[in-house]
């Protein structure tokens, strides 16, 4: 059998996906492309398609991110990630997203500047060694070669009492040898929660918190292509953001404002260079900034504001050289990035300044990597690879550390409708910028188990893990999959916040901390299926994560599960078509697992499983239009924590439950293209 070079094979690829009209989601067989992808794949990856991610409302990437059992996503200032094995890095169109402690960048990606999320449950020498938990990478919309204009208007309520809009607008065509792609999106959207507390100690609590949330971001992607070999590439991206958070609880009159506004710039020139017909050479640079401000009000008897500042700048270039050699397809890259970050708070009382604290920190990180994707016959592909970075932080003190990070996939067809897989990548996490700086972020009067002060830690070393993935997959003939696999997880120094009750002030504060040396382990099943046989245009999906872990704590010597480990994730849906009328509804599921963490530091902690259910119903009403309605979270979940207190003794003195209440939205949008 003749072979078709790998990088020319890699190339036509990227160039059909481009290319690809995106079509409703409702049958297995209309979502091929993916499929196909993801079954030719070297490297094991869930692929998921723009229509799929826009189907149930969801209003940003990181709420999309959510409902992918594995992924665990940092939401901002105060608030948790989403469960799953561990960190996982997010990549926006292979460049890794660095947000700030107040806002994530994927809340400023709206669903419909997607192309797709490829989910990668294992680290690879291509990308960042930092890939603990897995890779996301978001691949963004890419302009095609018609022009084509898109508008999108969505409105709806949280609760039935607090209104919610956005709106979408991007056009994109071509001229001559320059293609263009623009997009802005703006978005106002509220909620109005409850929460209580029960405590043995202070008696009950019930809280309101009235929340808004803006956005406007505008993007522009040119891609200038002057000769066959040769093809430029700039992305560009600005976002602004502003929040307000109000919060009143009774029966004490504790009130607290939390206010925030910020701006993030995202830009980067790429340049793609065909040496050959079996050579590629590819360079990036790239330029990021972040900016915000915030203020954090306790409207008490004494009130008292805190301010905190923070901006981040990251510049950086990378190079990378590809070439095909009869059946090896090798791939080397070199990348240098620089990052400037300072963080500043400060707290008043009526005005008079009480404190101010500042932190800066400079990091330098240099990257050099080398993979090779290896075919044996038409049945086995292995891709060893290995990454070496080297890190350098001035924080006040200087720090340098570098490590090798090797990995191995292997893909072996059994059949032309069977894959088995097998990983084993060496991957590291190193404490983040803001998990490093001593400054304390304090949280007022409104201070407990739920809301403690937030201290960095200055000692923290990188945790490191070795991860092992084995996973079999089928492909139905209609496009549909069912996949098992199982992963293993070795951690060392792994970092987990620790909360205690300072007894000096008689306030509860949260440090990261190298807790030990732990493991994680589970089992992922994964099913997508057309019921046509059965019912025309019927199509089920679901996912579900059975994990287990371990920590021996090298302070207290205690063995435990790491904390907050949901043991159970799952996620299960169907959709059907009725094409004569070009209607569409679904419904999906997804329930998080409760863990229970034992005493340690005079406190134990327990979380109930919760679940959300959502249904949405979509009309195309001519080739132009289409209308989708939205239902989120009609259980209107509710998050139970239990947090119990014990003396030196182990004895229990105390105990805190705490339930937050979220409420049901309900959206409706109306989508134009000419």
């Amino acid at each position: 059998m003749n072979r078709i070079p790998l990088l020319l094979t890699f190339t036509l690829s990227l160039a059909c996906a481009q290319e690809i009209v995106q079509i409703e989601k409702i049958e297995v067989q209309e979502n091929a492309s993916t499929i196909e992808e993801r079954k030719e794949s070297s490297i094991a990856k869930r692929i998921i398609s723009g229509e799929e991610l826009s189907q149930y409302g969801d209003l940003n990437a990181l709420e999309i991110l959510k409902r992918t059992p594995g992924v665990s996503i940092a939401d901002g200032k105060g608030k948790k990630s989403a469960p799953g094995k561990g960190y996982t890095v997010v990549l926006i169109d292979g460049e890794e997203a660095s947000g700030s402690k107040r806002v994530n960048p994927l809340e400023q990606i709206s669903p419909d500047m997607i192309e797709r999320i490829e989910v990668m449950t294992n680290g690879s020498a291509e990308y960042t060694a930092e890939s603990m938990g897995g890779i996301v990478n978001i691949v963004l919309k890419k302009p095609k070669s018609e022009g084509q204009t898109i508008a999108k208007i969505t409105v709806g309520t949280y609760g039935g009492d607090v209104p919610m809009e956005s709106v979408f607008a991007q056009r994109e065509g071509k001229s001559g040898n320059l293609a263009y792609l623009f997009n802005i999106t703006a978005a106002d959207n509220r909620q109005l929660d409850t929460a209580s507390t029960l405590n043995t100690s202070t008696g009950e609590e019930s809280r309101k918190t009235d929340a808004r949330y803006q956005t406007l971001n505008a993007t522009t992607k040119l891609i200038y292509t002057p000769s066959s070999r040769d093809k430029y590439t700039y992305n560009g991206s600005i976002g602004l953001n502003k929040s307000k958070s109000e919060m009143n609880s009774m029966p004490d009159p504790l009130s607290t404002t939390d206010k925030s506004k910020g701006m993030m710039l995202w830009s980067g020139i790429k340049g793609e260079h065909h040496l050959s017909s079996t050579e590629l050479l590819e360079w990036k640079l790239k330029f990021h900034q972040n900016d915000d401000n915030g203020e954090f009000i306790s409207l008490q008897s004494s009130p008292i504001e805190q301010k905190d500042n923070g901006f981040m700048r990251i510049f950086g270039a990378e190079g990378i050289y590809s070439r095909a050699i009869g059946d090896h397809f090798i791939k080397t890259g070199l990348e240098l990035k620089r990052q400037n970050q300072r963080d500043d708070v400060s707290v008043y009382n009526s005005s008079n300044l009480l404190s101010l604290n500042t932190t800066q920190m400079r990091q330098d990180k240099g990257s050099l990597y080398m993979q090779d994707e290896i075919s044996f016959g038409d049945s086995t592909v292995v891709t060893p690879g290995i990454r070496y970075e080297n890190v350098s932080r001035d924080f006040g003190a200087t720090s340098t550390i570098d490590y090798f990070a090797p990995s191995v996939h292997l893909l072996h067809r059994l059949t032309s409708s069977d894959n088995l897989r097998a990983s084993i990548a060496k991957t590291v996490k190193l404490p983040t910028t803001n998990q490093l700086s001593t400054l304390t972020d304090s949280s007022l009067d409104r201070n407990d188990i739920l809301h403690p002060d937030l201290i960095g830690n200055a000692n923290l070393t990188e945790e490191k893990a070795l991860s092992y993935e084995l996973r079999y997959e089928h492909f139905f003939e209609n496009k549909g999959i069912v996949s098992i696999g199982g992963f293993y997880r070795n951690i060392d120094d792994k970092i987990e916040n620790v909360i205690k009750l300072d007894s000096s002030t008689s306030r509860y504060t949260q440090t990261p901390e190298n807790a030990g040396q732990g493991s994680l382990w589970g089992l992922e099943l994964e099913v997508k299926k057309s019921l046509s046989e059965y019912v025309e245009g019927l199509g089920v999906f679901g996912n579900a994560t059975v994990q287990d872990s371990s920590l021996k704590n090298t302070e207290t010597g205690m063995t435990r599960p790491i904390k907050q480990t949901s043991n159970f994730l799952s996620n299960i849906g169907v959709d059907h078509t009725l094409k004569a009328y070009k209607f569409t509804y679904g419904a999906a599921y997804r329930y998080v697992g409760g863990y229970d963490n034992q005493m340690e530091y005079q406190l134990s902690q327990s979380q109930k499983g919760y679940g959300a259910l959502d249904l949405y119903a979509s009309k195309r009403l001519d080739k132009n239009f289409k209308c989708q309605l939205n239902l989120k979270n009609i259980t209107s979940t509710m998050i139970e924590t239990t947090s119990n207190m014990y003396d030196d003794t182990g004895t229990l003195t105390g105990t805190q439950l705490d339930k937050i209440h979220s409420k049901p939205q309900i959206l409706l949008m109306v989508e134009g293209k000419w």
